[in-house]
């Protein structure tokens, strides 16, 4: 089996055209070295057998940590991490030992699991770019209905990190020490649960907050911390405390300052009121907002060259119409977290690092631009042409107050729902159209049109999110073709190439939909925006921003995608076409205005806390000179950005 793995990998045995020999070599020792292992019947006195595992026992989680560190490619850490890490490991082999009283199965385990840990981890980081953390647990659902098999890669250090964890297995299962009174087993199981307690006492005392987890660029983090540790610390930094100086009746207070002008109420108390309903106007436009999957513009990071064009309609519209560039939290996933920043208002900067503000932090009914949309009169509609099921969305977006959710599912006459892995492939049936194994964005936007024609008398609010350009860019169907060809910089970028050939296709689906609302006689407002870049070849982003680790406002520009804000009428907007960058809190805002739409005093804070910050995301926010500034937990010098805070912590866990 593992001759026919690395097989079904020996592609990632290649680099540079041509085969890694030093790799591959490394894997063909070791993996001789555990079939040797598993054929071969190892006799000895049973004296030395004892002996022999005794030895095994004793060194199980160093050998554990060891394959780790070959699974991981960290040939070494620091002396203090090391130690710390291999805690972990020695509580895993305590644990195990408690359990069986066995020092064979307890080495067995402990290799094993963490190997298999590991591998998780490993794969996270292949597919999306960004390693394992503690609230992807909340997203394993959404992650095994977005993979499939043909995105699982091992590569030379996972494949030979797997021989290597089997061998030791081998060796270890060869030797037994026994009882000899059966009394003694109760006696080493309790002294694997003093050994347990000790060591959760030891890592419960870790100092984590003196380790820097920043998810800013989470795989160096892990490989300077180690994964076992920086998973650890991420879980101890996962809750979510009041802000330092939080005061409900300093919110209230500082709110009671707005001259609201809606009948909207803001109540801090136990119950929440929003007010009476507004009638609506016959002014309030359609709203339909694109949230494009991974839809990104790859020449804010450099130069880059190709032989078509990939987005064209999107470069024509962007000189006539209120644009710019979005700073968001996220990197090749985590796609949830940009749109909870769009409907919310609410910013990741002050949410717990690493955190997916679905799976974590919608426990109740919370306000979002739903909710404030319907106050005058619009019914409100998320679509999403996948299934309902990832980011919990048929949970959230019901606790978000949206009117109806249209999920993949309700688009096809196919009655299935996803049961597993291979749903993913063409799972919605033959009515539908597919770009790779997914909905096309053409196809969704006919969906917007079936439902915005099926509109009762009032305004319509339509959030959709996009599937067609999701992870992984690796497809090779003959169903698909790669029409874009990257250039310059001078490589080979297959994924890249197959990404930017998705967004040629979405910005001619975007120009069906632009087409089809400057038809219509109701005034709509279209607001189109991308969620996050995609995870290509690491040697592009290079070439194209070969000094981004040195200058923090370049890094940035990997997490910058492109937004647009359309109508079919004149749009009363101050603000000039390509004033720069926002972020997605704001981008919510910018919505409600350009709409029209009064603002309540809790937007009119957020609309001053831009003035002071026009952009943020989880690691900082920009000032109005551009300059960077790193989130603190110790407060802000600019009170707004306190008070800011404070409703952020309140919206969602204030209110309990």
């Amino acid at each position: 089996m593992v001759a026919l793995l690395g097989i079904y990998n020996l592609n990632q045995f290649v680099s540079d055209g041509g085969l890694n020999f030093p790799s591959l070599t490394r894997f063909i020792i070791i993996f001789l070295g555990m079939t040797a292992s598993l054929l071969v019947d190892i006799k000895l006195p049973e004296l030395a057998e004892k002996a022999a595992a005794a030895v095994f026992f004793a060194l199980g989680p160093w050998l554990a940590f060891e394959n780790v560190k070959i699974i991981v490619g960290v040939p070494r850490y620091a002396e203090r991490i090391y130690w710390l890490n291999l805690l972990f490991y020695a509580v895993i082999q305590a644990a195990a030992f408690m359990i069986t009283q066995s020092a064979r199965a307890s080495v067995c385990l402990t290799v094993a699991i963490g190997s298999v840990a590991n591998f998780a981890n490993e794969l996270v980081l292949l597919i999306r770019g960004t390693p394992l953390t503690p609230t992807d647990l909340y997203a394993i659902g959404t992650a095994m209905k977005v993979t499939t098999a043909s995105d699982w890669h091992f590569n030379p250090d996972m494949m030979t990190g797997l021989v290597t964890g089997i061998m030791y297995i081998a060796l270890a299962s060869k030797f037994k020490i026994g009882y000899p009174k059966k009394w003694l087993r109760p006696c080493a199981a309790a002294v694997g649960a003093i050994a347990f307690a000790i060591g959760c006492i030891g890592i419960y005392n870790i100092d984590y907050e003196s380790f820097s987890t920043s998810t800013f660029d989470t795989e160096s983090t892990n490989n300077v911390n180690g994964t076992a540790l920086s998973f650890y610390i991420n879980y101890r930094k996962m809750d979510f405390d009041p802000p330092e100086g939080y005061s409900v009746k300093a919110l209230k207070e500082f709110l009671a300052g707005y001259d609201d002008e809606t009948s909207s109420e803001t109540d801090l108390g136990d119950n929440v009121h929003v007010g009476e309903v507004i009638k609506p106007q016959p002014d309030y436009p359609n709203i339909i907002v694109i949230m494009n999957e991974s839809f990104s513009d790859l020449s804010y990071l450099g130069t880059l060259r190709t032989d078509n064009e990939y987005m064209p309609n999107f470069d024509n519209l962007i000189r006539q119409n209120q644009t710019g560039r979005l700073l968001v939290s996220v990197l090749g996933g985590g796609t949830c977290n940009t749109e909870f920043e769009f409907l919310t208002g609410l910013s990741m900067m002050y949410m717990p690092s690493g955190c997916y503000a679905y799976m974590q932090h919608i426990k109740q009914n919370t306000d979002s631009m739903a909710t404030y949309l319907e106050q005058f009169g619009y019914d409100t509609v998320a679509m999403h042409p996948f299934y309902e099921v990832c980011w919990k969305r048929n949970t959230v977006y019901r606790q978000m107050g949206f009117n109806d959710f249209i999920s993949g599912e309700d688009m096809t006459s196919n009655a299935g729902k996803y049961v597993s892995a291979e749903r993913w492939e063409k799972g919605f049936g033959d009515d539908v159209e597919y770009i790779r194994t997914l909905i096309s964005d053409s196809f969704f936007y006919k969906q917007i049109e079936k439902r915005f024609e099926e509109k009762e008398d009032k305004p319509l609010f339509i959030f959709g999110v996009t599937v067609q350009n999701h992870s992984t860019y690796e497809y090779d169907g003959d169903d698909f073709v790669t029409d874009v060809h990257i250039k310059r910089p001078e490589g080979d970028f297959p994924r890249a190439e197959q990404y930017l050939s998705l967004i040629k296709d979405s910005d001619e689906a975007l120009q069906e939909l632009i087409d089809y609302f400057e038809k219509v006689d109701e005034k709509t407002v279209i607001v189109f925006f991308g969620d996050h870049q995609p995870n290509v070849e690491a040697e592009l982003i290079d070439a194209l921003s070969p000094y981004r680790d040195q200058f923090v406002n370049a890094y940035l520009t990997r997490f910058e995608t492109p937004y647009l804000i359309w109508a079919n009428y004149d749009l009363d907007i101050d603000e000039e076409p390509g004033f720069g960058v926002t972020s997605a809190n704001f981008l919510g805002l910018k919505t409600l205005e350009a709409a029209g739409i009064p603002l309540n005093a809790e937007y009119k804070m957020i609309k001053d806390v831009e003035k002071i910050a026009p952009a943020m995301n989880t690691w900082g926010y920009y000032d109005p000179y551009n300059v960077w500034n790193y989130r603190t937990e110790d407060g802000y010098k600019e009170d707004i950005l306190n008070y800011y805070n404070y409703y952020t912590y309140w919206k969602l866990h204030g209110k309990k």
